[in-house]
């Protein structure tokens, strides 16, 4: 996608949200579709990263999600989960693993929402709203051995008191997937039971294969006014949450599912766009970790593209990879749905839940964007990866990179320098170097012949980037000399490139304003990172280590090698050893399959299990389990929800932009039943269904989809 059609693309979003606060919402439908139109041209190239017509096997392949991790151990009667109750607790058991200095988990509110549990609370939407919550901070800081677990962007939980369900979404390095579970009877006096999701529902909505959040204005949730305000009925807190909270919470959940969606993209890129198992992969993947360490280092001001790492090493290789991999570009899924205002609805009591077809999920959703084979690609590899390293492994090679007596190198620079003794504190201006050689800028405030504090406005040297977030930490001020230091964090300074900043001084004239000099040492102690993992790749060729190899990327994997290779002591990591956990368990273990026939049936519903029984022949209520029981049950089932069936069958007579509803079964469940799109809406399977509901009395109904005959006794769904 190019910037331009990407740039109308955020106008069209934000015009859209603007129209419907305003009253005009069939408007605001249009607009994003209207935009959307100009993206298919891209949609129609490029390999998906993430194929949300290929959602995987329900068990994890490998390895096990970060909730098993965090939850599953020795339980009453044997291994199974421990999960502390009520759901304030169990993320305060959270939180515990997470940096208490930083906001490390946030939630919103969503009473009437678009997740399988949407009806659940039905009529008490505001009474028992959906809580979702995401992890957005760093681990803890570990004690002794103790190398933290890594929840940040990885760990999502969606809660439904009514029903007793929480949703859960949480990564899995080992398999480089998220994976979906369900945990059941999450109440008071029970035993919750934790299972894996059906893939197959669950990417029907999730195309990335990953957590999906709205858009802004994020109009679902609390931060929306009018929502807290109907939720304020019923208290000012849910679950210890405020019921009103403003839009900087659910942006930093859209956040991290942004982050989390580029998940798939760098493992895809570290496994196959590097090549396999010959010497260049290695030090394609080599390159990529150095570059992400400094990146880190650096305080995450921009990959290196200057460096022979990049420009020699990881950016050709992945070019060569990707033009024989890729060629016409990779597509990059979308894990943004569109904002909502479901408040517009609550009028109608009976129907406060339902969702047109513009906002659902469910709609097949074009790509975020398609990458081209380019250059670009070294930088988001090299990038991505630093998402897989913790802040907590971060400080600790710093720290232990300042131990070392690195080569030191000084680099000098013209100055323009202005002292100011007439104000309190009296300070220091300076302005040094040019574009391309040191650049210093910024001032001191003074105490005597101390440096109390001060600001950089600017620093950089040679062709590396601006280093921002650098900060004065104090010095000595004597005639016409000042020394100082400066910290990025609680840590001393680093170049963008990694390098330690020792310390910089600033000489000037005797005239308060007039030239000076600035004098930067820097330690090149991140060279001593580069080095170790280049043993690495050394360790790759004589077997003694398979941290570079075409494998998923994995902390608990990689980073204990590279430490090794440091020379730093030995942590416990997770999470890599899944052998304590409790047998997985899948949703509807020990049911029939979905398309197994059921005797007694007649054909026209023995297509319905073929067809549909993926998502509705289930234990659950959502989706509307009516191919779930005997033939008798089935048969009754069927019959109740036939208004509803036709409705959702007649939409793929119609053009995707008249449809009221989503046609079923769903865009993206055909690839799995072997047909296309142009296959199924001609073809005589879909004509088979419409006949048999057409034999039970049920026709093309039109009208509002709504207030049909519900397909659950007692509910609209």
């Amino acid at each position: 996608m190019n910037a331009v059609v990407r740039r109308r693309l955020t106008a069209a979003r934000w015009l859209g949200a603007w129209l419907r606060r305003s009253g005009f919402g069939l408007l605001a439908a249009a607009v994003p579709l209207c935009a959307l139109a100009q993206l298919v041209g891209d949609a129609d190239r490029g390999t998906w990263i993430v194929d949300p017509k290929e959602p995987g096997p329900d068990a994890p392949p490998v390895g096990r999600s970060l909730f098993d991790h965090l939850f599953a151990g020795q339980g009453d009667g044997g291994t199974g989960h421990r999960l502390p109750f009520p759901f304030a607790k169990l993320l305060q058991a959270i939180e515990r693993r997470l940096d208490p200095d930083s906001a490390s988990i946030r939630t919103v509110l969503i009473p009437l929402g678009r997740s399988l549990q949407r009806s659940a609370a039905a009529p008490d939407f505001f009474r028992f709203p959906r809580v979702v919550t995401a992890v957005t901070g760093n681990p803890r800081a570990g004690t002794g051995t103790d190398a933290g677990m890594l929840l940040k962007d990885r760990l999502y939980i969606g809660y439904q008191e009514k029903a007793a369900v929480l949703e859960v979404i949480s990564y899995n390095e080992a398999a480089a997937r998220f994976e979906f579970q369900v945990v059941k009877d999450y109440r008071g006096g029970a035993k919750p039971h934790v299972t894996y999701a059906r893939r197959a529902v669950c990417v029907a909505c999730h195309q990335n294969g990953a957590p999906l959040f709205a858009r802004p204005l994020w109009d679902e949730t609390n931060a929306n006014a009018q929502v807290a305000g109907q939720l304020s009925v019923h208290g000012r807190e849910y679950h210890r949450h405020a019921v009103r909270t403003g839009v900087e919470t659910p942006y930093a959940i859209d956040t991290a599912t942004d982050r989390a969606n580029l998940y798939s993209a760098t493992q895809l890129l570290w496994q196959r766009g590097c090549g396999e198992h010959d010497a260049a992969a290695v030090r394609c993947r080599a390159a990529a970790l150095q570059l992400a360490l400094r990146y880190l280092m650096g305080g995450q001001q921009g990959i290196d593209v200057t460096s022979d790492a990049y420009a020699k090493t990881l950016a050709p290789t992945l070019a060569v990879q990707g033009r024989r991999l890729w060629p016409t570009g990779l597509k990059v899924p979308n894990p943004d749905v569109p904002n909502r205002i479901p408040v517009e609805r609550t009028n109608d009591r009976d129907h406060a839940d339902a969702v047109a077809a513009p906002f659902e999920p469910l709609v097949p959703r074009l790509p975020l964007e398609v990458w081209p084979v380019d250059a670009d690609h070294g930088r988001r590899l090299a990038a991505g990866l630093a998402e897989f390293v913790a802040a907590t492994d971060v400080r600790r090679i710093d720290v232990h990179l300042r131990r070392a007596d690195a080569p030191q190198r000084v680099h000098r620079a013209d100055c323009t320098v202005s002292v100011r003794r007439d104000t309190v504190p009296p300070r220091v201006g300076f302005r040094c170097g040019s574009p391309g050689a040191m650049r210093l800028a910024g001032r001191l405030y003074l105490q005597g012949e101390r440096v109390t504090h001060g600001d950089l406005d600017r620093f950089g040297l040679g062709s590396e980037p601006d280093a921002v977030g650098l900060a004065v930490a104090g010095g000595t001020a004597r005639t016409r000399l000042a020394n100082f230091r400066v910290r990025r964090g609680a840590h001393e300074g680093r170049t963008a490139r990694g390098e330690r900043i020792e310390s910089i001084a600033v000489r000037w004239s005797g005239a308060d304003d007039g030239r000076g000099v600035a004098e930067v040492v820097v330690r090149d102690d991140i060279a001593l990172l580069d080095e170790a993992v280049d043993r690495l790749a050394l360790g790759m060729t004589s077997g003694k280590t398979d941290s570079l190899a075409p494998l998923p990327f994995q902390r608990a994997r990689i980073m204990p090698a590279l430490f090794e290779a440091l020379g730093l002591g030995k942590l416990e990591w997770c999470c890599l050893d899944a052998s304590a956990m409790p047998a997985i368990v899948l949703e509807d273990a020990g049911a029939p399959a979905p398309t197994q026939p059921v005797a007694g049936v007649s054909a026209g519903i023995q297509d319905f299990l073929r067809f549909c029984g993926a998502c509705h022949r289930s234990a659950d209520a959502f989706p509307p389990n009516w191919l779930q029981g005997d033939a008798r049950e089935i048969e009754a089932r069927v019959r109740q929800c036939a208004p509803r069936i036709a409705f959702r069958l007649d939409m793929w007579r119609m053009d995707a932009t008249q449809r009221a509803k989503t046609p079923m079964p769903p865009v993206h469940a055909l690839p799995m039943l072997g047909r296309t799109e142009t296959q199924w809406r001609d073809g005589d399977e879909l004509a088979r269904l419409r006949a048999a509901i057409k034999a039970l009395g049920a026709g093309a109904p039109g009208g509002d989809y709504e207030k049909l005959q519900p397909c659950l006794a007692g509910r609209g769904v």
